[in-house]
């Protein structure tokens, strides 16, 4: 590349310093229609009514049962309140939930069954066409349906819905001998309504499964900013697990109410047969009043009063002048101490006749065994249903729920942070290597490992756009606008490398990417990105924000971090010498033939400046890359290198964002431009020829490297000695060489050891000497510049570049500096 070409694309446009406005969004205009069932929706999802409403649902389970077990009647009002509380309560979220959420009230479609009916002679099938209809017709969601029954229920729990009445009346309405079985109806239809009650269970889980979504919504973040990978519920999730819960509900609900149904009551007749004993020897003594009737009478009523738990015996209809009632033990609870359910009414009259016997007994033994009996159920219905839907849902999540969701959750973190260090999930033991699902997640992320790869930096904007799960497209959008960034681009070409592919043929790309291997892996440490490799040539670039180039620190030593890079690659290519030129005896011998005392060596071009980043291609293939005359100038300044005789050179615009302590080793070795435009050209003075130490680390892997059969061949006699039985041994990457890079800016100027080695071979003398030099060139004094440049080549030993060619140039002007010279090159 010549100076010429050099100079014009140095000066080619200026850097911009004003950064991008990002686009504005557009402000939605508010509909506040819907601004009020917003509100309403997200307080009844609120965690303080979700708490409330399970608390009244757990009390509305339980509060009956406790109520008969553990308090006495006198506390029967306090238990009214509260439950007409809850009541209450559930039927304002029936109402509210009815008005602001359409899919909670469904309200048939009758256009679209129109439609559906129409479509009969085209159907499918009968089931489908039916399934479809049904969903037009349907009248309300599950929840919907589950709410009211739930709250229905709690209705037969008021006083003024249980059957209800003093004795006169329930003796008034009573059917003579039909009691006993009215009775037992009227207990069979109270189980039922017991087991109704449990639906409550349902509506429990519901506002438990709400407060548990509630919690796990939100932004789901990447695991590279410490966010735990655990992602909120997939819909696919919700969906299997809500249809689960509703079979197991209502296969556990049938169960509960179908099977008392279908179940013969025992009937138990024993106080109805002592009735009748004592009803006949009462009508006995109508006809015939005697001491042995009257004491078989009232042997029978006492029989009947001592062997059951009867507390009021009441006649009617009898004209003697006999007692209408029994003499009750005084220990036994009175009629009016006891709840309506706490008493068993039975009247019985003779055949015939108007005469009728009423008793009351005291069940309050068997409503509390029920009670404490249906707080067990309750209990157990609670756990059973837990367990359900566990057991149930366990599988189908561990096999196909949690497998999708991490999916999506991959995806997402891929679309976030497309340069994320790694996108593989951690295994929770609960996946199978030979599960399809298993397999899917391997395969979305070794296809984000190579897109990552693929792209690079410059693609990532591409991949979070078209894989963004919000806001992506359904198609894929390479193509458009690109972005204007600042940054600083280093390119890198490997010397001599024609001679070299012919040489190694086949085994040249193990050695291009064993070059990739050293300074990708030096520049990503120094937070650079790798963007194009061309064969023998390398493009890094660091960003740079537009508004941070005034101080090092604001741009966060960029410019240092991107020439330590490559002064380190310098460096790590000499000491692994052994590892890039680990070839088969074959291509070592042509090499070796070809170039003797070959040795790996790189040229570096580092220029700052604006570019156009995107995708640049067709739908077929991309490239995700820039395009700019900076980037060019980088690729030129590389090209020159060649003609300074230097390994490294830098532009004017890359220099000044150097920190004091980076410029202060750097050279200015030319100055070029047209027009009144001019701008420097730098270089780092490295010597490669002083030698370079391994760590301790590094000679044990050398050694196990040479125990394992693999050699080195660095003479041209050896190898061919070998030559012709491994003609065809390839030796592939080999141990890859772990690099560490301590990204300690701006001391490790001062500290790295081999950096100070490689730049030690020019003195200060020999820098004041050529900066005298050079200024005298600048100024036109080019007889003091000669001397000077001469002073420095000769304590150089005569290799250095940069002095050869300022002699040159003025030796080719006859060492007289041309009139109107303007102090650079043209």
């Amino acid at each position: 590349m010549s100076t010429k070409q050099l100079e014009c694309e140095t000066c080619s446009e200026d850097v911009p310093t004003k950064p991008q406005h990002d686009n504005i969004d557009k402000v939605k205009p508010v509909s506040y229609g819907g601004d009020t069932k917003m509100i309403v929706d997200r307080i009844i999802d609120s965690n303080a009514t979700i708490t409330t409403m399970s608390l009244m649902t757990v009390y509305a389970l339980y509060a009956d049962d406790v109520r008969k077990l553990a308090f006495p009647p006198s506390a029967d009002a306090t238990f009214l309140v509260f439950s007409s509380l809850a009541f209450a309560f559930f039927a304002m979220e029936i109402t509210l939930l009815s008005w602001c959420r359409d899919k909670y009230l469904k309200l048939p479609d009758f256009d679209a069954a129109k439609k559906v009916l129409r479509g009969f002679s085209t159907r499918n099938s009968i089931g489908s066409w039916i399934g479809e209809l049904g969903k037009t017709l349907e009248f309300g969601s599950f929840y919907f349906w589950l709410d009211l029954i739930s709250t229905l229920s709690m209705a037969f729990e008021f006083p003024w819905m249980k059957m209800s009445g003093d004795i006169d009346s329930v003796a008034d309405e009573s059917i003579a001998g039909k009691a006993s079985v009215a009775g037992a109806s009227a207990a069979q239809k109270l189980k039922v309504i017991r087991m109704v009650r449990l639906v409550r269970l349902a509506k429990l889980y519901k506002y438990l499964s709400t407060k548990k979504s509630t919690k796990q919504v939100g932004p789901m973040e990447n695991s590279a900013g410490g966010v735990p990978l655990v992602p909120p519920e997939s819909r696919v999730g919700a969906e299997m697990s809500d249809k689960t819960t509703k079979k197991v509900i209502i296969g556990i609900l049938v169960m509960l109410i179908g099977i008392p149904l279908l179940q013969a009551d025992e009937v138990v007749y024993r106080n109805e047969f002592s009735m009748n004993m004592v009803l006949e020897n009462r009508l006995l003594l109508e006809n015939e009043l005697d001491d042995v009737t009257f004491e078989n009478w009232e042997f029978s009523e006492s029989l009947l009063v001592n062997t059951t738990k009867c507390i009021d015996i009441t006649y009617r209809g009898f004209d003697d002048d006999l007692r209408n009632s029994a003499v009750i033990p005084s220990d036994r609870a009175r009629p009016a101490d006891l709840r309506q359910e706490e008493m068993h009414i039975i009247t019985i009259s003779a055949f015939g006749r108007s005469r009728t016997m009423t008793s009351i007994f005291d069940e309050t033994d068997r409503v509390r065994e029920e009670a404490l009996l249906g707080i067990l159920l309750t209990s157990f219905i609670i756990v059973l249903l837990g367990l359900g839907m566990i057991s149930f849902t366990k599988d189908v999540r561990n096999l196909v729920i949690v497998p999708i969701e991490k999916m999506i959750q991959l995806v997402y973190e891929i679309s976030e942070n497309p340069l994320g260090k790694d996108f593989s999930l951690t295994d929770d033991g609960n996946q199978k290597d030979d599960m399809e699902t298993t397999v899917l997640i391997r395969t979305i992320s070794k296809i984000a490992g190579l897109m990552r790869v693929g792209f690079g930096e410059a693609g990532a904007d591409i991949i979070g756009k078209n894989l963004n799960i919000t806001t992506g497209a359904d198609s894929i959008n390479l193509l458009g606008n690109g972005r204007k960034i600042q940054s600083i681009f280093g390119f890198c070409d490997v010397r001599q490398f024609t001679d070299t592919t012919e040489c190694l043929q086949e085994e040249v790309m193990l050695f291009v990417n064993r070059i990739a291997h050293i300074l990708h892996s030096i520049v990503v440490q120094c937070d650079g990105a790798a963007n194009k490799n061309i064969g023998d040539a390398f493009l890094l670039t660091w960003k740079v924000q537009a508004n941070s180039t005034a101080s090092v620190k604001d741009h966060k030593y960029a410019s240092d971090k991107a020439l330590y890079s490559f002064i380190k690659t310098m460096i790590e290519m000499v000491r692994h010498e052994d590892f890039l030129c680990n070839f088969s005896p074959r291509a070592l011998s042509e090499l070796y033939e070809r170039m003797p005392g070959y040795k790996c060596r790189i040229g570096c071009g580092l220029h700052f400046g604006w570019a156009i980043e995107g995708a640049i291609g067709s739908s077929k293939k991309i490239d995700a890359s820039y395009i700019s005359p900076h980037v060019n100038m980088s690729e030129t300044l590389e090209s020159s290198t060649k003609e300074y005789g230097v390994p490294l050179l830098m532009s004017g615009p890359f220099y000044n964002l150097l920190s004091p302590e980076a410029a202060a080793d750097c050279r200015k070795v030319d100055v070029i431009g047209k027009s009144k435009k001019a701008s420097g050209l730098y270089t780092y003075d490295v010597d490669l020829s002083v030698g370079f130490t391994r760590s301790e680390e590094q000679e044990k892997a050398k050694k196990r490297e040479a125990k394992s059969g693999k050699r080195q061949f660095t003479l041209v006699g050896e190898v061919k000695k070998e030559a012709p039985t491994n003609s065809n041994k390839s030796t592939g990457l080999g141990d890859l060489p772990v690099i560490k890079v301590v990204n300690d800016f701006p001391n490790v100027w001062k500290n790295d050891i081999d950096v100070i080695r490689v730049r030690s071979h020019f003195s200060k003398h020999q820098r004041a000497t050529w900066e005298a030099g050079m200024q005298a060139f600048i100024d036109g004094k080019w007889d003091v510049a000669k001397a000077k440049f001469e002073e420095v080549l000769k304590q150089s030993g005569d290799t250095d570049g940069p002095s050869q060619l300022m002699l040159g140039r003025m030796r080719g002007l006859n060492n007289i500096c041309p009139e109107n010279w303007p102090g650079y090159w043209t």
